[in-house]
Parts: C-alpha cells; structure tokens; sequence
C-alpha cells in the first residue's frame, strides 16, 4: 500500500530508546479517494532488535485522522489495533514482519500515522538508507516525526526509515437479498394484477 523498503546500504538509522525519555518514530500516509484497504502485515528494517536474549519488546500503534488534517500522531485518533511481533535471536539488521492480530481496514480519503515505541528489553534501531527512499504507493507519504519525550512524535524529522505497510483491497461487502422483502414486492404485484382484472370486469 505504501513503503520505501530497502536494505541497500542501512546508512542512515534511528535509535528507538526504551531509556528515560523514551524515543518515538513515526511516518504518515494519507489514502486516495476509492478502494478501502485491509492490512496483510507491515515489514520494518530493524537492528538490535532480539526478543530472545532481551527480550525487546516493540510497540506498533496505528493513528487515524478522517478529516486528513493532522500533521503529526496528535492531530489524530489512536486506533485499538494489536500486533503479533515476530522473534528474533539475533542483533543483526533484517526484515522483521508484524502481524495484526484482528482484520484491520485502512478506509479511502483519510489520513493515518503509524508510531514506533519500545517498551521492553533495550534499544532497539530502525534502519534507513542514505540516500533517503521516498515512500510511495497506493497512499501519499506525509513524512516522518520524532519525539523524545514518550509520548507521540511531533518533531519533523529527515531520516526516511525503512518499512513497507504490505495490505490487499478490501473485498465489497455483497448486496443482500431479503427473502421476506422479494414476497412481499410479488404479493403486492399479484394484489395489483387482481385488482386491475376486476376493476377491468366492472366496467360497463
């Protein structure tokens, strides 16, 4: 849907701390008018991040902003959405992929924020390359922000981190065809139908 995902060179980075003052990241996107979105999983470019030995625990909060107005997190509203977060033994950079952990829609014409926090083990980094990739996609990038105050980010920040918001067209609900409303449309033509032939046989 929308991402600039690239291991190219890992160059450029942002350190996600889970210490005092805790860093946030997060990277708006804004949905053209027509199709709805439902979310498959959203791939991050990680290092340092290793659920095993210490136990990082990372935090993916999805912002929704319908009247597409906001310009960071705050300006929007924080969805209830959980996600599944993948293992990891290791410290190295890689492709890790979170999961949501009920069916999530991304509905046309608006705006959302996706926000990165830790809240266990230590910190963890997010992975950019340099030269900055632009996200791009179905959805417009609305950039990126930082904060550093544990709370959302606010800050317009230059580093483009690598991630890729992977999802498939929701499917249109089906009409649905109300059996008793079909019987009560023929009942009311067979009525008519009777009443025009007596109508017709009363006529002098």
């Amino acid at each position: 849907m929308i991402g600039n995902y690239s291991s190219t060179n890992d160059q450029s980075s942002t350190i996600i701390s889970v210490s005092s003052g805790t860093t946030v990241k997060a990277v708006g996107f804004t949905l053209p008018t027509g199709d709805n979105y439902t979310l498959d999983g959203i791939a991050l470019r990680l290092q340092n991040y290793n659920t095993t030995a210490d136990g990082d625990t990372l935090l993916l909060q999805i912002y929704k902003d319908t009247a597409k107005t906001s310009t960071n997190p705050t300006g929007a509203t924080l969805e209830s959405l959980l996600f599944i977060n993948p293992s990891s033994n290791s410290n190295t950079s890689a492709s890790f992929t979170f999961m949501p952990q009920s069916t999530y829609t991304f509905l046309a014409d608006t705006r959302y924020w996706l926000q990165l926090k830790v809240t266990a083990g230590n910190n963890v980094i997010w992975r950019a390359n340099n030269p900055s990739v632009i996200p791009t996609g179905v959805a417009t990038s609305n950039g990126y922000r930082f904060g550093n105050t544990g709370a959302a980010a606010t800050v317009n920040s230059s580093i483009l981190n690598s991630f890729d918001i992977q999802a498939t067209v929701a499917t249109p609900v089906p009409f649905d065809f109300d059996p008793s409303f079909g019987v009560a449309v023929l009942g009311g033509g067979w009525l008519l139908r009777k009443h025009l032939k007596n109508k017709k046989s009363t006529k002098v």
